[in-house]
């Protein structure tokens, strides 16, 4: 079921559909915050379900005077202390919008810009999490393995597989497959659907998924991730104990590469991603 989840979210991103009128370049918007007012303003002229979805996610399109675009919407919002998925079981189990609006704003915390504008709006009476629709996509990094297609720049590529590493164990992802990396025409790595992380457990899911590099900026901006920013900024999508977990694994996954950095020297470990 989480597959097909995962698959209909990041096919709500990808779908082919015709909007009310022609969308303006990604230029028209110019600052994540212009983004966000429009998705927080703009009406909301019309929606469809996502094909396969399980969780009601819904493609929407909007419109604010003359300016049209599309978003993807979640009001998903489930939580228990432990839940049985078939043959596995998983402790403090989160199933909710929240986790997306606070996985763009950490990522924009972090200095990435690899997770798309997402806010917090009422959709239907109900809270739910307006996600900016990706022009210009290329393909999943489902599609891109199974059609076997090479990238075109290895290690620029490799660069920004080493980011979503680090990420998902900082946010404890419990979900990340290749259906929710979206690829835009510039072979930009996108992160989609992280409705299934932010768990309060201090321990990192994997700690040798994380890899053995480390983006300079991003271990950097680690080091200086503080409580009370974190509180500001996630006030109302994550909780106390969310919060203290992440600040955990953000400790472990410094001392980790801190560990590489004193046995292999940092130009060995650190490298220089490129900008987005």
């Amino acid at each position: 079921m989480r597959l097909l989840l995962a698959a209909s979210f990041a096919a709500a991103l990808l779908a082919v559909g015709r909007p009310a009128s022609p969308a303006p370049p990604e230029s028209a918007w110019v600052t994540d915050a212009d983004k966000e007012r429009f998705l927080l303003e703009a009406d909301v002229l019309r929606t469809r379900g996502a094909p396969g979805g399980v969780t009601g996610t819904r493609r929407a399109t909007l419109r604010e005077g003359e300016r049209t675009h599309e978003a993807s919407i979640q009001t998903i919002d489930q939580a228990s202390s432990h839940k049985h998925l078939g043959a596995t079981f998983e402790v403090d189990f989160r199933d909710t919008y929240k986790n997306n609006v606070a996985a763009y704003r950490l990522d924009r915390l972090l200095g990435l810009g690899m997770v798309p504008v997402t806010v917090v709006r009422p959709y239907e009476r109900r809270p739910a999490a307006f996600t900016w629709w990706l022009d210009d996509m290329l393909m999943t990094e489902k599609e891109r393995h199974r059609g076997k297609q090479r990238v075109p720049d290895v290690e620029a590529w490799n660069g920004q597989m080493f980011v979503v590493r680090v990420f998902d164990q900082l946010i404890f992802n419990f979900d990340r497959n290749l259906g929710n990396l979206l690829i835009d025409r510039q072979w930009r790595i996108w992160m989609i659907d992280h409705t299934r992380g932010f768990k309060y457990l201090p321990t990192l899911k994997s700690e040798k998924d994380l890899g053995e590099r480390c983006e300079r900026r991003l271990l950097a901006a680690l080091r200086t991730l503080d409580k009370p920013t974190l509180e500001a900024r996630m006030e109302g999508v994550l909780s106390a104990y969310q919060i203290e977990g992440l600040l955990a694994r953000r400790d472990k996954i410094v001392a980790y590469y801190d560990t590489l950095i004193a046995a292999r020297g940092a130009d060995a470990v650190l490298y220089e991603g490129p900008a987005r």
